[in-house]
């Protein structure tokens, strides 16, 4: 059993890069060979980072100067967040979302620090947001 473990152990430390072997001085002063990866390696990194999360899609001058440019906009933000809805139900939302992208597009363009996004609950209702908030209106 120890054997194994002393097997294991050396084989780690074997694997592992040390700094000499990154391009610093190996034992004795001597300059050590440079490691070079392969693009095998890179995919094999890359691989099991997990897949990458892109931003929010960016709201630019172009989505304000029309309705035509604002919906374009809207059916490819349903589409990037994965949200269907039908017509009906994309119209009742159209002005909250444009009042949200625009208010977006303001407080990025201004000297504020930080910027807004639009993100998947950018469609969504007054009264959806305040369920969200845990608000309930009570009956007088």
């Amino acid at each position: 059993m120890a054997s194994m473990v002393s097997k294991l152990a050396r084989a780690a430390f074997a694997t592992r890069a040390s700094p000499s072997a990154v391009g610093g001085l190996a034992g004795g002063g001597r300059r050590a060979a440079a490691i070079s990866g392969s693009p095998a390696d890179a995919l094999s990194v890359s691989l099991a980072e997990g897949p990458k999360e892109y931003p929010n899609p960016p709201v630019d001058e172009n989505v304000l100067k029309s309705k035509e440019a604002m919906w374009a906009f809207y059916e490819h933000w349903c589409k990037f967040h994965g949200i269907s809805r039908d017509r009906r139900e994309m119209a009742r939302r159209f002005k909250t979302f444009s009042d949200n992208a625009r208010r977006v597009h303001e407080f990025n363009n201004s000297n504020c620090r930080g910027s807004l996004a639009m993100n998947r609950l950018s469609d969504a209702t007054k009264e959806e947001t305040n369920i969200r908030h845990g608000y309930r209106r009570t009956k007088k």
